[in-house]
C-alpha cells in the first residue's frame, strides 16, 4: 500500500491528471508497465479517470512477441478495460526510413500511443518509466556530453500528454510490488542484448558504479535530476524573457533578432535564445545539436557581416550589421502532435504552432452577428458546450461535421474540398471535445454547437499569432 499512496502523491505532485481525464496506459506486459496498470487501476476512481490499455506487437520476436500481446489482452480483460492491440513490421519500417532498430520502433510506438489516444478521446498517456530508467538515462547522456537539459533526464510529465507516474520508483521495488500482489509479467528477451548502449549501461555499468564508487548511485542521479530539472525550468523561463527583448521580428519565415540585445546576454542565456528561435522557426520542441547551436553563438559573435550557418529543418541563419536573422518555414519537418485544455476564459497558448486561442464568455447581445466574424474567429453555444474542451493537432481518421452540413466526413476531405494544402494541414489548431471537433481554428466552425435563436451566452475563440 506504502508504494501505491508514493504514486498517487507523485502523479498529484506533477498535476499529471484531472478529473475526468481519459488515460491511455501503455503496458507492454513487462513488470513496470503491469505495476503501472495496476496501480492506475486501484487509483482510478479516487483520481476520478478512466483507463484504456494500450499495446504495440513490434514483431520482433515472433512467437514471444504475439504471446505478449495476448497476455496484455487478457489482463486488460480481467480489469475489464477497453484495450488497443496492433501489429505492425517494425523490421519493414526501419528498412524503409533507414533508422535503427531502436529509433524505428520508438517513432512507430508513439505514432501508434497517439493515435490511439486522439481515437478513443484520451488526455494523457502514462508511460512505465521508472527511477532505475531514469538513473540509465542520465548516465547515457552524461557519457554524450549533455548539459543541464539532458541531465534532468526524462521529465514526469512530457507535452502535456506524457506522464509517467512510476519515475521515482526503483526497479526491485516493482517486482517485489508484483510478487506480493500476485501480478504475473513477461520478459523481453532482447533487454539482455548488450549490443545496445542502454542495456550495456544497466547491466555493467551501474552495477560496477554501485559497488565500486557509490552504493546510493540511483538515489543521487535521481537527485541530480531534480536539481537540473528546476534549473533548466528556471534559465528557460530566462531565456523566454531575453528571447522577448531581442526580438525585432518574427513571423511565419522569419525571426530577426538584434545582435546588440545578444550581446549583452551572458553566454548560457544566449545560447538558450538562439535555440529557442530556432525551434520556434523549426515548430520543434526537441533541442538544436550542440554542435548547431554554437555555430549560432560564433554567428552572434566575432563573426562577419553576411557569413551564414545552415540549420536542421531548412532554415538559415543569416549574420547581418545589426541583426541574426533565421529564415525557413515553421513545422516544415512536420508538426508534433499536441493536446492543451482550453482555458475557458483566458488564453490557450499553442507552442508547436507558435499560436495562442483566446476565449471569453458573452451575452448572446454582446455577440454581434458570427457571419460577420473573420475566419480566425468564431461564435459558439456556451451552454450546450460539455465541461472539457481541448485544442489538439489533427489525427489519422478524424471525422467533422462543419457548420451547414448535416452528415458527418472525413476532416482529410473537408481540408481537400476547402483547397487547403496539405503542409498546412497539421498546422491547424482544432478545437474539440474528448470525442468531436467543434471548430478547425481559422477555417470553420462544426455544425452541433452553433448559435442558434435558443442560444443565451456564447464562447467567442481567436485565434491569433
Amino acid at each position: 500500500m506504502e508504494l501505491l499512496h508514493r504514486v498517487r502523491d507523485f502523479m498529484t505532485r506533477h498535476r499529471m491528471v484531472e478529473q475526468g481525464f481519459k488515460v491511455v496506459a501503455a503496458v507492454s506486459g513487462g513488470p513496470d508497465s503491469v505495476a503501472m496498470l495496476h496501480i492506475l487501476n486501484y487509483l482510478k476512481d479516487e483520481l476520478k479517470i478512466s483507463l484504456h490499455v494500450a499495446h504495440l506487437n513490434h514483431q520482433f520476436r515472433g512467437a514471444e512477441s504475439d504471446e505478449d500481446a495476448r497476455f496484455v489482452a487478457g489482463m486488460a480483460e480481467r480489469y475489464g478495460l477497453p484495450c488497443t492491440i496492433e501489429a505492425v513490421d517494425v523490421a519493414a519500417y526501419r528498412k524503409q526510413k533507414r533508422l535503427s532498430k531502436q529509433v524505428a520502433a520508438r517513432e512507430v510506438r508513439y505514432r501508434f500511443l497517439i493515435d490511439t489516444a486522439g481515437k478513443v478521446g484520451a488526455q494523457r498517456i502514462a508511460l512505465a518509466h521508472q527511477a532505475d530508467d531514469q538513473a540509465e538515462t542520465i548516465l547515457i547522456n552524461f557519457l554524450r556530453g549533455a548539459g543541464v537539459s539532458g541531465l534532468k533526464g526524462i521529465v514526469p510529465v512530457r507535452e502535456n500528454l506524457y506522464i509517467r507516474p512510476l519515475l521515482t520508483v526503483r526497479r526491485f521495488e516493482i517486482e517485489r510490488f508484483c510478487r506480493e500482489m500476485n501480478l504475473p509479467f513477461r520478459r523481453d528477451s532482447s533487454n539482455l542484448d548488450l549490443v545496445y548502449l542502454r542495456n550495456r549501461v544497466r547491466l555493467n555499468l551501474v552495477p560496477q558504479l554501485e559497488r565500486d564508487y557509490n552504493p546510493g548511485l540511483v538515489p543521487a542521479l535521481l537527485r541530480l535530476a531534480e536539481i537540473c530539472r528546476e534549473e533548466d525550468t528556471f534559465l528557460e523561463e530566462e531565456a523566454a524573457k531575453a528571447y522577448q527583448a531581442c526580438l525585432l521580428k518574427e513571423d511565419l519565415k522569419r525571426i530577426t533578432l538584434s545582435l546588440e540585445c545578444l550581446g549583452r546576454l551572458p553566454v548560457a542565456i544566449r545560447r538558450r535564445v538562439l535555440r529557442y528561435a530556432w525551434q520556434r522557426l523549426a515548430g520543434q520542441q526537441r533541442n538544436l545539436p550542440f554542435f548547431h547551436t554554437e555555430a549560432l553563438v560564433d554567428l552572434a559573435g566575432a563573426s562577419a557581416a553576411g557569413t551564414q550557418a545552415v540549420l536542421p529543418g531548412n532554415i538559415t541563419a543569416l549574420r547581418t550589421y545589426q541583426t541574426i536573422e533565421l529564415t525557413g518555414r515553421r513545422g516544415e519537418e512536420g508538426t508534433p502532435y499536441y493536446i492543451y485544455p482550453l482555458n475557458v476564459p483566458g488564453a490557450t497558448y499553442i507552442p508547436e504552432l507558435g499560436r495562442t486561442i483566446h476565449a471569453e464568455v458573452k451575452s448572446r447581445a454582446e455577440a454581434g452577428d458570427p457571419r460577420r466574424l473573420p475566419p480566425e474567429e468564431v461564435l459558439l453555444d456556451y451552454d450546450r458546450l460539455p465541461a472539457q474542451i481541448y485544442v489538439r493537432r489533427r489525427l489519422e481518421g478524424d471525422v467533422f461535421q462543419p457548420f451547414g452540413q448535416v452528415c458527418s466526413t472525413k476532416l482529410k476531405d473537408f481540408f481537400i474540398k476547402q483547397k487547403v494544402p496539405r503542409e498546412e494541414r497539421d498546422k491547424i489548431p482544432l478545437v474539440s471535445t474528448p470525442g468531436e471537433i467543434i471548430w478547425a481554428g481559422g477555417v470553420r466552425a462544426g455544425e452541433r454547437f452553433k448559435v442558434n435563436d435558443t442560444t443565451r451566452r456564447v464562447l467567442h475563440l481567436k485565434l491569433d499569432l
